[in-house]
C-alpha cells in the first residue's frame, strides 16, 4: 500500500491487486549545494531500478560514502511540468504545478503548490484506480533552498479512493537533509561516482475506513540523493523508497522498495530518443524494445557480464515495440543500442 509517491513511475508496472499508495514528492525534488527549489529539469528520464541485494542507507551525517550495486532494469520513466487545468485547481486547492510521470504501462500525476517565502507542498495525486486529495492539511516540505542540517516536521491530511476501497487519513511528514558525502555506483550500465547530498523523507499515517477509525498503517522513508554540482541539471542522482503498507481491513500487508537512476534531460527529438528507450525486465523467450519515437538504423548487442558477445543484430528500426526472438540461458546480461546518434547500455536479467 505505497502512499505517497505512488512511485510516480515504477508503480505504474509492479502495483500489485492491493493497495500501492506511494510516497510520490521525492521523485521531483531538486538540488544545488543546498536545495534550490523542488523541481527538477522538465522531460528528465530516470531509470526505474530494481537490486538483487538490500542497500545499506544507514550511515548519516558528514563525510559519509555509501556504495550501491547489483542493480537491475525495469524500464524508465519521463517526468514533465505542466500548469493545472480549471478542474484540477477547483479539485486540488491552491495547486501552481502538475509534474506528470509517463511510462510504457500509464500515467500518473502529482499536484504541487509553492507560497509565499517559497514554500513547496503536495495538494494532490493520481493514479491507476487511486486518487488521494491532501485537502485538509497539505504535506508540506518546506522553505526552499535547503541546506545540510535542515529539518521540518509536518502534520498531514485528507482522502483517498482506491478501486472500491475510501476513506480519510492523517499522520506527519518529517524532511531532513541529513548527510553528506560520497556516492558510487558500482554496476557497469549505471555507474556514478561523486560528491552528493542527501534528502531523506519520512511519512507516517494512519488510515480511515467508511466509519472504522484507524484500520492500517503506512509508513514510507525516502533516501534522495543529488550531486553538489549541479552546473549541468537540477534533478536527483539517485533515490530509493521504501514503504511499509500494513491494512489488515484490505488485506495488505507488504514492503516495496523503488530505486531511480537519473539518465537525461529530453529534447523531445529523435536524436534524444535513445535515451527513453524502455526494455521489458525482466525478459522471456524473447526481449521487447520499446521506444515512443522512431529510432533507425540501430544495432543492438547483448553480451554477458564478462563482456562476451551473445547476440548482435544491425540495422533495426526501432518504432513502438520491437521484438527480439533471442532465448537466453538464466542469467545476467547488458544490452547495447546504438546507431549514429549515440549509444545506451541496460542490465537485463533472464529469471
Amino acid at each position: 500500500m505505497n502512499f505517497l509517491y505512488l512511485r510516480l513511475s515504477v508503480n505504474c508496472q509492479i502495483m500489485k491487486t492491493k493497495l500501492p499508495f506511494l510516497l510520490f514528492f521525492c521523485s521531483f525534488i531538486s538540488w544545488s549545494q543546498s536545495i534550490p527549489a523542488f523541481h527538477g529539469d522538465n522531460n528528465s528520464s530516470f531509470a526505474l531500478l530494481a537490486s538483487t541485494t538490500a542497500l545499506d542507507h544507514s550511515p548519516s551525517g558528514a563525510n559519509q560514502s555509501w556504495s550501491f550495486g547489483s542493480l537491475i532494469s525495469l524500464g524508465n520513466v519521463i517526468y514533465t511540468y505542466t500548469a493545472p487545468t480549471g478542474l484540477e485547481t477547483s479539485t486540488y486547492p491552491g495547486t501552481t504545478e502538475v509534474i506528470v510521470g509517463t511510462n510504457t504501462n500509464g500515467t500518473t500525476k502529482m499536484y504541487t503548490k509553492t507560497a509565499t517565502g517559497n514554500i513547496l507542498s503536495i495538494t494532490g495525486l493520481t493514479g491507476t484506480d487511486l486518487n488521494i486529495n491532501f485537502a485538509t492539511n497539505n504535506a508540506t516540505l518546506g522553505a526552499f533552498p535547503m541546506t545540510y542540517g535542515y529539518t521540518n516536521t509536518d502534520n498531514v491530511a485528507g482522502n483517498y479512493t482506491y478501486t472500491t476501497y475510501s476513506g480519510t487519513f492523517s499522520g506527519t511528514l518529517t524532511t531532513t537533509v541529513d548527510a553528506y558525502g560520497t556516492l558510487t555506483l558500482t554496476d557497469p550500465a549505471y555507474a556514478y561516482s561523486g560528491n552528493v547530498v542527501r534528502l531523506k523523507t519520512v511519512l507516517s499515517i494512519n488510515l480511515n475506513y467508511s466509519i472504522f477509525t484507524n484500520v492500517g498503517t503506512v509508513t514510507q522513508t525516502s533516501y534522495i540523493y543529488y550531486t553538489t554540482n549541479n552546473n549541468t541539471f537540477n534533478n536527483p542522482i539517485f533515490r530509493s523508497i521504501t514503504t511499509v503498507s500494513l491494512v489488515p481491513v484490505m488485506s495488505i500487508d507488504q514492503t516495496d522498495t523503488t530505486l531511480e537512476k537519473f539518465e537525461a534531460v529530453l529534447m523531445n527529438t529523435s536524436e534524444n530518443a535513445l535515451e527513453a528507450v524502455w526494455i521489458q525486465n525482466p525478459i522471456g523467450d524473447d526481449i521487447k524494445i520499446n521506444s515512443t519515437n522512431p529510432i533507425e538504423n540501430t544495432t543492438i548487442k547483448i553480451s554477458d557480464m564478462l563482456g562476451k558477445t551473445i547476440y548482435q543484430s544491425d540495422h533495426n528500426t526501432v518504432s513502438g515495440t520491437l521484438e527480439i526472438p533471442v532465448s537466453l540461458p538464466k542469467g545476467m546480461y547488458l544490452m547495447n543500442i546504438s546507431n549514429d546518434k549515440g549509444n545506451i547500455t541496460k542490465k537485463i536479467i533472464k529469471p
